[in-house]
């Protein structure tokens, strides 16, 4: 097995484990489901710790990948995954360098994120490397995008509790004392998308005082986001996956589109905040024109359907810290739940890639960190179609 990888040793505290915990790791990732028939999702994850298994034994830091491309030939990688018009030969070709390049991530991801942690102590904070048809799909609509400048293939997200603390902890961190360079911020609070996102996002270029192989034009989005801007945006996403429309992106029916608008709306009055484009900015106006729509389509019931109907298999315990694999079936309507330990990256990374890349129908991947199970549950809802509390706001204000 070749490992040209980096053994970092991170300014937070070294993340380090016992003989005996790697061993309980890796027989609940070998004896998993063991019951039952094994899907290609279940092999491949478990070739893949067999193979780092031995590795890993031995090991008491982190190993990281580094960027192993130039410049240049990630961004004609990019434009090849831009293009449906090109050969299998050259998308593999393509992907390998994309799958480096969005792994080459996780270690500046890792860093923001423990610095976030500690500055937000009571905030949820959780970090993800971004789904492969996100990437392809941005691409395609961006097509003079380069993909060694997309701010957002390693993304963190802080959820606060109000809009208070969302600007207080956007300051502190534009105050503290990171040696990251500010590359660009966008406040989507004041002035929302006509979407009906918003969000505050800063982007940092990371700058590594280990090796400078991270700091080649390395990217990191951080999102802050109010709880009530956080129920929004996953209702939205789940509608997305569930409806498989590009919610998110705008795209899909116009009536589902204009009721998330004016929901969204709806909570920035509640907040005290601009109204997205285009809405009124008299709440009882907006409610007659939701209520309207949702006779038509029965929009709250449809959420709650798919609120109800989800159960997840491998719960891991709520002392579990590390990278959670999320493998949602929409259609069966069964997450899969693969945890692993923090000096296990390189393995969820390389699980990631190869199950992405089989292009399974009806599903929905992504590869995340969070502090504990629950952190992960409120953070990722939509993975979970835990959309209750958006469902059960809706149907007091409708």
């Amino acid at each position: 097995m070749s490992l040209q990888k980096l053994s970092l040793q991170p300014k937070q505290p070294s993340t380090s484990y016992s003989k005996k915990q790697i061993d309980r790791a890796g027989k609940t990732f070998i004896s998993r489901d063991v019951a039952k028939e094994k899907d290609i999702y279940d092999i491949i994850i478990e070739n893949i710790v067999k193979e780092y298994y031995n590795f890993m034994i031995n090991q008491t830091e982190e190993f990281w990948e580094q960027p192993q491309y130039s410049k240049n030939k990630i961004d004609k990688a990019g434009k090849i995954l831009g293009n449906k018009n090109v050969s299998q030969e050259e998308t593999e070709q393509a992907l390998t360098i994309l799958n480096n390049w969005r792994s080459s991530h996780a270690y500046p991801l890792s860093i923001i994120a423990n610095s976030l942690t500690n500055s937000n102590p009571n905030a949820i904070v959780v970090q993800r490397l971004k789904r492969l048809d996100s990437i392809t799909g941005k691409l395609r609509r961006f097509p003079q995008m380069n993909l060694s400048k997309m701010q957002d293939l390693g993304g963190c997200r802080v959820i606060l509790d109000n809009i208070d603390q969302v600007y207080e902890s956007v300051s502190n961190y534009k105050l503290s004392s990171t040696s990251h360079i500010l590359k660009k911020e966008n406040d989507y609070i004041q002035n929302p998308k006509t979407s009906g996102y918003r969000s505050y996002h800063i982007v940092y270029q990371f700058q590594s005082e280990i090796d400078e192989a991270y700091n080649k034009n390395i990217l990191i989005e951080i999102q802050f986001r109010t709880h009530l801007q956080h129920l929004w945006a996953t209702a939205l996403e789940t509608m997305g996956i569930y409806t498989q429309t590009a919610l998110k992106s705008s795209k899909g029916d116009k009536d589902v589109l204009r009721f998330f608008v004016l929901v969204s709306s709806l909570f920035a009055l509640q907040e005290g905040t601009p109204v997205c484009p285009d809405t009124p900015d008299d709440s009882n106006k907006i409610i007659v024109e939701l209520k309207e729509i949702d006779s038509r389509l029965n929009i709250v019931s449809k959420l709650n359907a798919i609120s109800t109907t989800t159960a997840y298999s491998n719960r891991p315990s709520n002392e579990s810290k590390g990278y959670y694999l999320l493998l949602l079936d929409f259609v069966k309507r069964e997450l899969k739940i693969t945890p692993f330990l923090l000096n296990q990256i390189e393995a969820a990374t390389k699980s990631y890639n190869q199950i992405e890349a089989l292009q399974l129908h009806n599903t929905d991947i992504v590869l995340v960190s969070a502090s504990s199970f629950d952190a992960l549950k409120k953070a990722y809802p939509n993975y979970f179609s835990d959309i209750s509390q958006f469902v059960t706001m809706m149907r007091e204000l409708l």
